[in-house]
């Protein structure tokens, strides 16, 4: 597997996607993300990152299948290199 400059990934490089927040209205290309750090805890670096509220718990949605990122699972494990996700605040309904 190779980037757009040529050069072969490796499960250990860091990689990079844009991510929206639920609105729309904020986006950002996060760079050089570690791909073994947790989902969650990218999910609340990013939220930070947005200014987005503190007190409540984020989760970050893939644009391509619309699928949940698994907050405990690696997120390099989720999503492929210049991936799109969504920043959305949990939902526990039920």
């Amino acid at each position: 597997m190779s980037n757009d400059n040529g050069a072969v990934a490796t499960p250990e490089a860091p990689f990079s996607f844009e991510v929206t927040d639920v609105t729309g209205t904020n986006s950002f290309v996060a760079s050089d993300v570690a791909r073994k750090i947790p989902a969650g805890a990218v999910a609340s670096a990013l939220a930070d990152r947005m200014s987005l509220p503190t007190n409540v718990p984020w989760t970050l949605r893939d644009e391509t299948s619309s699928a949940f990122l698994d907050d405990t699972l690696p997120i390099g494990d989720q999503i492929a290199d210049q991936a799109r996700v969504t920043i959305t605040p949990k939902a526990h309904l039920g």
